[in-house]
């Protein structure tokens, strides 16, 4: 573990600062209970003033719909034990599933809103006719804390999320530059480091919550829109750095070498996207480009739709390539009020990718446990029972997004008992020797600001915010010194016992793990593929390109884990290609005649993604597939029209995606031809 940076110093102390002084008010107002005033602000805080402001506003927001809802249920069920439990635990699964239904840092509403319910009822329950007082104490203090903790973050060295996030843009242009001088070379044309290309897309999506923040955080909503802008371009680096470098490989394989013009042109290319090259321009490449096309298809006709089908992917990449240079630009440069001139088409903010089936079942899982243990909780009478009770459902909603919360619970568990420890030891040996506000500061602050050291960094943050909410929690400060050992150790056992009780129903519902959840992603991904060939034109392409990326996005990283080869035959992005590769396809005008001719080879992709999908396995593609889309490649390059070429583009960037092992060019007069039902080359 490395020191703590100057940063997270400054962190740690800003919160513990804005943490005291929610005690400080809490006691002076004074309120019911001032150290959830206190655990309100290291809930909330962010070494990022952006994010800190949306927490703070997510957490408010949850926090009323949560003690609303409280006031709502308790009285009505308050004599009906079992209703209760159902209403409460049928709230839980409504509001978890929701909050897993967005991934967007505003799920917290949802989330908060899910586990207040029990927080806040459960304690209650003998005396239903307080509810509202303590729902309106509850809010009060918790907002206390999130309007501490933001206008501290606010007016003590406050850190933009802008800057960061533009370091982050540029990290990410260095690692595509990397990928893209090692594909684009000569000497490695096409080879891929695919795991640096996995993480790469990864890092990609992590931009999301970054993006959300920065709406807190910053006053130019242009800035925001660069950032949009150039997450969706980023996404698409990926898939069209592979689409190019396979066909100019294909063709490099088939040709016994790169031809010398178009290995010219690459290294110019490259020289460019490393910066190496200032004085040429985009504009210049892609002039040089389609010259270069025109020659080397009159000179090298065998290898014309090869060539064109490289080259158009290679115009394609530096329109993508621009775009993101000009974005990160224009978002490094602030408030600019001219818009930046985009070339590469892309969706920006689409819809994602769900398994509403999975969500449902985790969410379903998360309330069920809960109403199994209110029914134990209410059978034994157990006073204090209501702790297990609440943490159970703490535990299970915020780990229900996990392939296997298990561990995480298990880790919970942990920091839960530690904080009990340190609670006691506080309560019991420390606290009796407070007398002022000064004193109890200078008890608290030392191990506060060691631990908020650590609640900057992503690998400890949950651990360490639980750590000190627990504690703070457990400790119940109060305007005068309190203990009662027997009362701590009925809360405590409870609370210890609910998460164990939280960690056997996670093992017992939810075993399967990360394995099944890639197999569904990878299954999703077939059916789509599947609907897509034989009805795109009735479906949007920019949302479906939306979906398939977000899908792909969460599939890379658990294939990583895995390391299974059923999953991505040949690579990760295959069915991004195929997606765009259809896409295109459809958006062609096609003539009614040609539509006709191309329904075999649809409705070819739709069976063998069919059977993919029944087989859980993905299938090589089949050989009757291909002698249908050359056949209809032959047809398509004997025809002049435009029409015939963008279709014959199309096809044959489908089928370099579709067969890893096939040549780049493809002989217009075959040995023995093998062509679909019907003429093709004079019907377009």
């Amino acid at each position: 573990m490395n020191m703590p940076t100057w940063r997270e110093w400054l962190f740690s102390a800003k919160a513990l600062i804005a943490a005291l002084l929610a005690l400080y008010l809490a006691l002076a107002i004074p309120l019911d209970n001032p150290y959830w005033a206190m655990a309100s602000v290291y809930v909330v805080s962010h070494p990022l003033s952006g994010a800190t402001r949306s927490k703070a506003i997510y957490r408010a927001l949850g926090t009323l719909l949560g003690a609303a809802a409280s006031v709502v249920l308790l009285p009505m069920f308050a004599q009906q034990p079992v209703m209760l439990s159902l209403a409460i635990s049928t709230w839980i699964g409504t509001l978890l599933y929701l909050a897993l239904s967005d991934r967007s840092p505003r799920s917290y509403i949802f989330l908060l809103a899910a586990y207040t319910v029990p927080l806040i009822s459960l304690a209650e329950v003998n005396h239903p006719a307080t509810i509202f007082d303590v729902a309106l104490a509850r809010s009060e203090e918790i907002l206390l804390g999130i309007v501490c903790a933001s206008l501290v973050n606010a007016v003590l060295f406050p850190s933009r999320i802008a800057p960061v996030l533009g370091e982050k843009m540029g990290l990410l242009l260095r690692d595509g530059r990397a990928a893209v001088s090692r594909m684009l070379n000569s000497h490695h044309l096409g080879e891929t480091d695919q795991r640096a290309l996995n993480a790469l897309l990864v890092d990609v999506m992590g931009l999301d919550s970054m993006i959300t923040h920065l709406a807190y955080d910053s006053s130019s909503h242009r800035s925001t829109v660069h950032a949009r802008e150039f997450r969706a371009r980023m996404a698409m680096l990926m898939p069209q750095l592979i689409s190019t470098a396979d066909a100019l490989h294909r063709l490099q394989r088939e040709a016994d070498g790169l031809l010398p013009e178009l290995e010219e042109h690459l290294a110019w290319v490259d020289a460019w996207i490393q910066g190496a090259d200032r004085q040429t321009t985009a504009e210049q490449l892609r002039e040089r480009s389609l010259q270069l096309e025109a020659w080397l298809c009159d000179t090298h006709p065998h290898y014309a739709l090869a060539i064109d089908s490289g080259l158009r992917q290679l115009r394609a990449l530096i329109d993508l390539w621009q775009d993101c240079c000009n974005l990160h630009q224009q978002f490094l440069q602030g408030h600019a009020d001219k818009p930046v001139e985009l070339r590469y088409r892309v969706q920006v903010g689409g819809p994602r990718h769900y398994d509403r089936g999975l969500l449902a079942f985790s969410a379903a899982s998360v309330a069920v446990s809960v109403f199994c243990l209110s029914m134990l909780w209410f059978v034994s009478g157990w006073e204090h029972g209501y702790s297990g009770v609440f943490i159970a459902a703490v535990s299970g909603c915020f780990f229900a997004n996990q392939d296997n919360p298990a561990p995480f619970i298990k880790s919970f568990l942990v920091a839960t008992v530690i904080s009990m420890l340190a609670a006691g030891i506080y309560l019991f040996a420390l606290m009796p020797n407070v007398h002022d506000f000064g004193s109890l500061a200078t008890l608290l602050a030392i191990p506060l600001l060691l631990l908020g050291t650590l609640a900057g960094r992503p690998q400890y943050a949950g651990t360490v915010i639980l750590v000190a909410v627990q504690t703070i929690s457990s400790i119940t400060l109060q305007d005068s010194f309190k203990a009662d050992f027997e009362l701590f150790a009925d809360i405590a056992i409870s609370t210890v016992l609910g998460v164990i009780f939280a960690l056997l129903w996670a093992r017992l519902t939810k075993p399967f793990g990360t394995l099944w959840a890639a197999r569904r992603l990878a299954r999703h991904g077939w059916l789509k593929l599947a609907e897509l060939a034989i009805s795109g034109r009735r479906q949007n392409p920019a949302d479906v390109a939306s979906s398939i990326i977000d899908r792909t996005g969460q599939l890379l990283p658990r294939l990583g884990q895995l390391g299974d080869n059923g999953l991505a035959l040949n690579d990760a992005t295959r069915e991004l290609r195929i997606c765009f590769r259809l896409l295109e396809l459809h958006e062609l005008r096609l003539t009614p005649a040609l539509e006709q001719q191309l329904q075999p080879v649809l409705n070819g992709i739709h069976d063998y993604f069919i059977a993919c999908a029944k087989t859980h396995r993905q299938l090589p593609a089949p050989p009757r597939l291909r002698q249908e889309l050359d056949a209809l490649l032959r047809a398509l390059q004997a025809n002049p029209t435009r029409i015939a070429r963008s279709t014959a583009q199309t096809l044959h960037g489908l089928r370099l995606a579709l067969y890893a092992d096939a040549p780049a060019s493809v002989c217009i007069q075959p040995a023995n031809p093998v062509l679909p039902s019907g003429s093709i080359g004079a019907s377009i």
